[in-house]
């Protein structure tokens, strides 16, 4: 797997920029204008790109714009002056003061990525059409079967039938709905009315879980694309409240954490899941699995949300028996959060 880095011409934070990946991937191609970077994704069509445009005139600026739109599919990091605007569709950006081992890290990270993704979405695309598509025929041919009257016999058997035929369609449709790679657009907002509008969700699904919900936040600005992580919220706390008994409330805290960025701390006690639920909550279909989930939530998909905005969410147990998931943003003094892609 190869880098290309799209820089000035005889740019010495470039070249420094091009020692240390090499040293920390192997394969680095050093590129100063458009054709140029046309001709080493040719040569390496599974490169990443890094724009180093910290000393670059307008022109260049201009020209990675164009590249950038160019390769659709490319992971991308932009390294800008402060207070530069980066080129649309960026994976990341990283602003002055930069650091070389960020940038190694976030390589490092983005070569293994699209192979990850690639093998959800193949597994995806190939469940949808070995298995969605023959069941759509079921599904027809079961319509069928209700109309016909000599088939009064084995009518009663038809309804069990479909909900088999139903719950194998869902489970297509989870696997598919979390090898989505769904473009972040974000943009200046925060904590408060992140959980604000978490809320506003879940009680759209299920009114009467909202009175089990108690909210206490510090407020912190964020960038994030308020709709994908509120979605990805609302799922997280459905789930744990159906995991608890009728009634069980669900303690959610936010706020800076020092170390840590912005952090969302979510308890509650689920006597519905097994003692090992947090070591596989976020394992594809295991939830699912685990508690009969309606269709609809994901955790998979909740934490990939979380994922694109260079957090995560987290899961462990905690001593007194209730679960605890830790929902981890980075806050506005962190270098990095991803952009529509």
């Amino acid at each position: 797997m190869t880098v290309i880095v799209l820089a000035p011409e005889r740019s010495a934070g470039a070249m420094a920029l091009g020692t240390a990946l090499e040293a920390g991937l192997g394969s680095v191609r050093l590129v100063t204008d458009q054709a140029q970077a046309r001709a080493a994704f040719s040569a390496h069509p599974r490169a990443i790109l890094v724009l180093d445009l910290r000393e670059a005139p307008q022109s260049l600026h201009d020209s990675a714009a164009r590249l950038r739109a160019e390769q659709p599919g490319v992971r991308t990091l932009g390294l800008m002056a402060a207070g530069a605007e980066a080129p649309p569709h960026c994976d990341s950006v990283f602003t002055a003061p930069i650091f070389l081992e960020d940038v190694v890290r976030w390589c490092a990270r983005a070569l293994v990525a699209p192979l990850a993704e690639g093998i959800l979405e193949d597994l995806a695309a190939g469940l949808c059409h070995e298995i969605g598509n023959p069941l759509t025929s079921l599904f027809l041919q079961l319509e069928l079967l209700r109309v016909d009257e000599d088939m009064e016999a084995v009518r009663s058997h038809l309804t069990l039938i479909e909900e088999s035929a139903r719950r194998i369609q869902s489970v297509v449709r989870d696997v598919a709905r979390a090898a989505e790679r769904k473009p972040v657009v974000a943009g200046p907002s925060g904590l408060a009315h992140l959980l604000q509008q978490t809320r506003l969700r879940l009680s759209g699904r299920q009114p009467a879980m909202d009175p089990r919900l108690s909210v206490t936040c510090q407020e912190a600005p964020v960038a994030m694309d308020t709709l994908l992580l509120s979605e990805a919220l609302a799922d997280v706390w459905e789930y744990l409240l159906l995991a608890g008994h009728d009634g069980d409330l669900l303690s959610i805290e936010a706020g800076p954490a020092e170390g840590q960025g912005l952090v969302i701390r979510q308890r509650a006690r689920t006597p519905r899941l097994p003692a090992d639920a947090a070591g596989r909550l976020f394992t594809p279909l295991w939830a699912r699995q685990a508690l009969g989930l309606p269709e609809g939530i994901s955790l998979t998909s909740a934490r990939n949300a979380f994922i694109r905005h260079r957090g995560d969410l987290r899961a462990r147990q905690l001593p007194d028996g209730q679960l605890l998931i830790e929902a981890l943003l980075p806050d506005e003094t962190q270098a990095t959060f991803e952009f529509a892609s």
